[in-house]
């Protein structure tokens, strides 16, 4: 399920409870638009805004949260329509975020981590959280033995237990495939040990989690864009280590990577009760390049730029000299596939499907620097085989978002091989057709590398880069009386036979 719908009473949009009717009654969702809410999620908004104000203005404490208040109860007022709408976040917070492109989002129940990406000049190693209750930007301090990553762009990041797995991006002609965990509890980063076969440094990469086993597909690594899959997996005991038997295996024989903290940390501090930390970001200087393509680009010229051949610009990823844990093992393979693979590629896109089997990845767009691809591929990752399937019609697309909702793939923006793009376009998974809704509000402008997540019915975007302008804005797709869409799990993906 995307959303966050643990048992909870229904809402209607200003808290009134509704009916619970299953079907398409009167009272569901899809006939009364109104859209279901987690009770915590209403009593925190509701707390957060009715606060009262101190009038004498005595107490600066109390004054900084009057002010907070304030500025929710501007942001938090939603157009009044039913259908699905667009508003854009008010930044509020002590630290508010850079502008940034090829950055990461990863949802921790009500919180989004922000880490990486970059501006036209600079890669970053910031750690930033969001709060989708209140609307509240931090910047973190991280703690522990071992510093962040190394700035950088274009990386994965995965939510795997407790832990956020960052893997690879790069800095300019620097190309990385070191792992790094976070522990989101803890804030305390942990680099641990790895081998078997690494994958090669890369950015521009998709990855997924499937039975608890983490999955990179494709990208470039500093010479020539990539289709390999790797999987990582727990590191076996010798008693029952065999190093050909994870090799094309179904995921469900590999050894899941689930950790426990492992540090004098644990749980020492909370992200709820954490502190706004400034911190000085440890950056180098990215010289403005077309790398990976994210200049200006057209079908024109997409074969000029540096791009996925990224020639006379590859720095071979150095040992950045941090000891790993040792209590923390484990192993890469490179998956062998059957069918037709997707060509080598990168800033595409991977959406492991959550529905009735939840076995499926699809793969969308992207380019390998001469054309940005149309193309939808299935992998089948219980048999490791490909299906290319066809749509209604050709949508090419790069460094767009793709996320699930229910039985839609909601894409926004990207670069068609033309231009940069504000569209949003659903992609029907069980007909694959292509559907356009109207949609109301302030829309993001146009751009790609950006990030997006699903979090209780609604789509938060931030970031972005338009080949002129790298934007450090917040946006919020409501769903609205289409909130029902993310419970639709019962469904089988067109064109696929099991």
């Amino acid at each position: 399920m995307l959303s966050s719908q643990s048992p909870h009473q229904t809402f209607s949009r200003t808290g009134t409870p509704i009916g619970n009717n299953n079907g398409a009654s009167k009272g569901s969702p899809v006939f009364n638009e109104k859209r279901q809410v987690p009770a915590k999620s209403i009593r925190r908004r509701t707390e957060s805004l009715s606060s009262p104000s101190n009038k004498n203005g005595a107490d600066n404490t109390h004054h900084h949260h009057t002010q907070r208040e304030r500025e929710q109860q501007d942001y938090r007022q939603m157009p009044s329509t039913s259908l699905m709408h667009w508003t854009k976040i008010n930044t509020v917070g002590k630290n508010k975020p850079k502008a940034l492109r090829g950055h990461s989002m990863t949802l921790v129940d009500e919180k989004i981590f922000i880490f990486g990406g970059s501006d036209t000049e600079t890669c970053y190693n910031d750690l930033y959280i969001f709060d989708t209750e209140t609307y509240w930007w931090t910047l973190h301090k991280t703690k522990g033995m071992v510093p962040p990553p190394k700035p950088c762009r274009a990386h994965s990041a995965n939510l795997i237990g407790d832990y956020i797995y960052i893997f690879g991006g790069g800095n300019g002609p620097t190309y990385f495939d070191t792992l790094y965990l976070l522990n989101t509890k803890t804030l305390c980063w942990e680099k641990p040990v790895v081998h078997g076969q690494i994958p090669n440094p890369r950015r521009a990469h998709t990855s997924w989690v499937y039975k608890g086993l983490l999955y990179i597909f494709a990208g470039g690594d500093g010479m020539c864009a990539l289709n390999d899959i790797y999987v990582l997996t727990k590191e076996e005991t010798p008693a029952n280590s065999n190093p050909n038997s994870i090799n094309n295996s179904p995921a469900s024989k590999m050894t899941q990577l689930g950790v426990k903290p492992v540090n004098a940390f644990s749980d020492m501090n909370s992200i709820n009760n954490s502190i706004d930390n400034s911190i000085d970001s440890n950056s180098f200087n990215d010289p403005k390049e077309n790398y990976m393509y994210e200049g200006n680009i057209s079908k024109n010229n997409l074969h000029h730029t540096n791009s996925m051949s990224y020639k006379n610009h590859m720095t071979r990823n150095e040992d950045d000299g941090i000891n790993s844990n040792p209590r923390l093992r484990y192993v890469w393979t490179k998956l062998t596939t059957t069918g037709k693979a997707p060509s080598p590629r990168g800033y595409h896109t991977s959406n492991l499907i959550k529905n009735d089997t939840g076995n499926k990845v699809v793969i969308f767009g992207g380019s390998d620097g001469h054309e940005c691809f149309s193309e939808l591929f299935v992998l089948d990752l219980d048999k490791n085989h490909w299906t290319r399937v066809d749509t209604d019609r050709p949508i090419p697309r790069l460094s767009h978002t793709a996320t699930q909702v229910g039985s839609y793939l909601f894409i926004i923006g990207g670069h068609d091989g033309n231009r940069y793009s504000h569209s949003l376009i659903l992609l029907n998974l069980v007909t694959l057709r292509w559907e356009v809704r109207k949609v109301y509000g302030e829309r993001p402008s146009s751009r790609g590398y950006h990030s997006a997540v699903l979090s209780d019915s609604r789509i938060f975007l931030y970031g972005g880069y338009d080949g002129h302008k790298v934007f450090n804005d917040m946006y919020v797709l409501d769903l609205s009386s289409s909130a029902y869409l993310p419970q639709i799990i019962k469904f089988k993906i067109g064109g696929i036979n099991d």
